[in-house]
This record gives C-alpha cells, structure tokens and sequence, in this order.
C-alpha cells in the first residue's frame, strides 16, 4: 500500500512540469498553485483521525487509498489554473488522510508484532515513487499523452486499494499508560500551539519539509529549464532522490539501533545542506544529481526519527506527538513554494535552492537543543503490613 502511494506521487513529481507546460504556467503561477496539495492535505489530518478512530485503520486505507486513486487523473485533465487548483486540494487531502491511515495501520502492526516496520514501509513508498517518476520519464520521452499517464497508475492504484487493501489487519485497542492517560486530560496552552517540548523538533519537520518540498517540486524544473537538461535527465533527479531515500530507509532500522537519535538528525540535516550547495554551486547537471542523491540519503532517516522521538515525548500522547510533527511537516510543504516560486521570479530559481541548501543547517543545530527522553516509570513501592513484615531477602545486599 506504502509503494502503490508512492507510484502516484513519484508520477505527480516527474510530470509537474508537463503540466505546467501543459497550462501555460509561470513560475510565480505554479508557485501559487501548488500549495493546494498542502492545504487538502491539512485539512484531512483531523478527519483522517477521526475516521480511524471510528471505523479503523484497515477501512480507512481503503477509503482514503481509493478516493487518492480515482482523484489522481484529474491532475492532468485539469483544463485551466483554476481547476489544477481545485483538483490539488482534493487530490492533497486524499493524500494526507491516506498518509495517517498508512502510518497508523503501520503502528499497529508494530504493536502487535513487537517489531519495526515503519521505515522499511516508507523505504518502500520510496521505491514506489521511484518506479513512478522513472515510468513516467520515459512515458514523456516515448510522446504517451498526458493523460494516459495518470489514468494508468489511477487505475492500478484503485486496484490495489480495493482489494490487495483487504489483506491488512484490524485495530486492536492497546492499552493506555499512564502518563497518555495524563496527556489526554491536559489542554494545551493557547490554541493550535504545540507543546514545548515538541518545538525543536517542530522546527526540524518544517525546515525538513520545505527542503523536501524544494527537491520534489523544483530541482526537476531546475534541471530542465535553466540547466537545460533533456527531459528525461530531468525525470531522473525526482527518481535519484527516490532511491537514495529507499536505501537510507531499508537500512535505517540498524542505523537507528546504533546511532544516538540526536546525532542522526545532526547527520542528515547536513548531507541535506551539502548536497543542495554541492549542485547548485556547481551549477551541471551531473552535480546537481549527484547533490540529490546525498540530500536523499540524509533526509531519508530524519522523518522516521522525528516520528520516534515524537512519539515517545513523556507526558504527550503517542498520537497527539505524532500528529504534531505531521502536521507543521505539511505546514513546511505549504510554505516551500510561497517562499520558493517568489525568490525564484525575484532573483533565480538557482539562488533559491542555495538558499534552502543553507537553511538546511539548521537540523543539526535544532538537534542539539533537543534531548532524547528518558523512558523510565517509577515503580510504586508496595505497601508494607507494620503487622506481618515481609521475610528478609538472604541474598540481597
């Protein structure tokens, strides 16, 4: 399911800039435009929650997985900006409302199985957008229509949605603990503001998404149109990035196993910042592939590492802490292209990544103002009877 997501989003990434050609679009245009994938995608966060609540994981996946699937098309057959606009809203929403649904029904097998899955699950989005984003290179390269291109993987998603989605399990209720139970009951401090302990991290998923965002969503223009790359060299910086992200998150659980959470995030903060400055300072279009690929491997365990961290902060709940960093990780996707597009019309799309390229040093001096919590719980001491003292131990010390 991870990897039939992934073949729809790698195709929208590859073709984002048919499509702008297809309508005509401006830079400063399609840097309007593109926030309405974000925005859907917002908006589907408590709805998503709601449902799984409701009705579980496995039927939201469904759900959520068909409706992505039969919405896909639409990004294609849009006739005008207006409708691109409208059709990216819908289709974001069924995008994010999927993600949570994806990412819960991966915690529960997790819970249920006492193993790690999650990264392997995103490794395997990745190698789904990798398929994506190639096929739909060549498909631009062999002159398939537009439309042909996203109708085809709608149909397969819709598929795979429909009845491979029957084969996942169902929720169980797992037990609360005591300092979630105490979560729940809090409130937080103003309105819409997450807790402070989740602030660093916070600003971690929100530079890391709008780094990711910028790799998404215009180093294939970048490529193309100001490098002036063939097509279909320009397809494969989406589908570099794709790759090096799947073997950074096939092998993350072991990294993780060995590595401190902080320093992991210092890690990959910084090959993220190198690897932008290394292609656009070098300014080929060789570098900038070579740069994608090591943004891609540092950017692949920072996600799953942030979700870890968030959701084993003492005294918030598992799920508040994990849709916190969700949620301002979307808010980072929304912001990239009203930052992006404008600097990019101002001065030049080249400057704009460098930019992104330094804001991604960031990470590793947010990592350091944040700490690993302890998991520990006090143990009660059990009441003693003054009356029937307990027996001495004969082997304690």
């Amino acid at each position: 399911m991870f990897a039939t997501s992934g073949i729809m989003w790698g195709v929208w990434i590859a073709r984002i800039p048919g499509v702008a050609a297809n309508l005509d679009l401006s830079r400063a245009q399609l840097g309007t435009v593109l926030p309405a994938f974000s925005v859907g995608a917002l908006l589907a966060f408590p709805v998503a929650a709601a449902v799984t609540s409701r009705f579980g994981s496995r039927t939201s996946v469904q759900l959520f997985g068909i409706m992505r699937a039969l919405l896909f098309p639409a990004l294609a057959l849009a006739p005008n900006a207006l409708s691109l606009l409208v059709a990216l809203g819908f289709a974001g929403f069924a995008h994010g409302a999927l993600d949570v649904s994806l990412n819960a029904q991966g915690v529960e097998i997790e819970r249920r199985t006492d193993g790690s899955i999650l990264s392997r699950a995103h490794g395997s989005f990745s190698l789904g957008a990798l398929l994506g984003s190639a096929g739909a290179g060549f498909a631009a390269q062999s002159g398939i229509a537009l439309s042909v291109q996203f109708i085809v993987p709608g149909a397969f998603a819709t598929v795979m949605f429909a009845l491979v989605g029957r084969k996942l399990i169902d929720d169980e209720q797992a037990p609360t603990p005591a300092t979630e139970r105490l979560a729940t009951k809090r409130k937080w401090r103003g309105v819409g503001i997450p807790p402070r302990a989740l602030w660093a991290l916070g600003a971690i998923a929100f530079v890391t998404g709008i780094a990711d965002e910028a790799i998404a969503d215009w180093t294939t223009l970048f490529i193309r149109q100001d490098l002036g790359a063939a097509p279909v060299v320009a397809s494969l910086a989406y589908s570099i990035y794709s790759f090096a992200a799947l073997v950074g998150r096939l092998s993350g659980d072991s990294i993780s196993r060995r590595l401190d959470p902080m320093r992991i995030l210092q890690i990959g903060g910084a090959m993220g910042g190198t690897g932008l400055l290394i292609g656009t300072i070098l300014n080929a279009p060789m570098a900038m592939l070579v740069g994608i690929a090591i943004v891609g491997l540092g950017f692949s365990v920072i996600y799953p590492t942030a979700y870890r961290l968030a959701g084993t902060t003492p005294e918030i709940s598992r799920a508040k802490g994990l849709a916190t960093i969700a949620t301002i990780a979307y808010l980072g996707y929304l912001a990239g292209p009203l930052i992006i597009g404008p600097l990019a019309s101002t001065t030049s799309l080249r400057a704009a990544l460098i930019c992104v390229g330094i804001m991604c040093f960031l990470i590793p001096i947010l990592s350091r103002r944040r700490r690993q919590p302890e998991h520990t719980v006090e143990e009660p001491e059990p009441a003693v009877d003054p009356e029937n003292p307990p027996e001495p131990n004969p082997y304690s010390l």
